[in-house]
């Protein structure tokens, strides 16, 4: 009784589903109706160039100071990065401390 009443639902939903389904005309078709192409241009999101803000020389070298250093060469660097801290002298690759 069960799977009657089960194979009758099945039934019913797949009759159902079948008879939604839109019948599509046939790609060769010249007749067929189609959607037309949706253009997005490509300068959609364009923003003209406009110049960054430039910083003041004199607040530029107050940061540099600030930092200790230039270029990289900030002092407190780990080691093999910048410069060497001061009082040791820069280890030479390939050459380690004897003991």
């Amino acid at each position: 009784m069960r799977r009657t009443i089960a194979f009758a639902l099945a039934a019913a939903f797949a009759a159902g589903a079948a008879a939604r389904e839109v019948a599509r005309p046939h790609p060769a078709d010249p007749a067929a109706g189609t959607k037309p192409p949706v253009h997005r241009s490509a300068f959609e999101d364009y923003r003209p160039y406009s110049e960054p803000e430039l910083a003041r020389w004199r607040e530029a070298n107050d940061e540099v100071r600030r930092l200790g250093g230039h270029a990289g060469h900030v002092s407190g660097s780990p080691p093999g990065r910048g410069a060497a801290p001061a009082g040791k002298p820069a280890a030479q690759e390939g050459q380690g401390e004897r003991k």
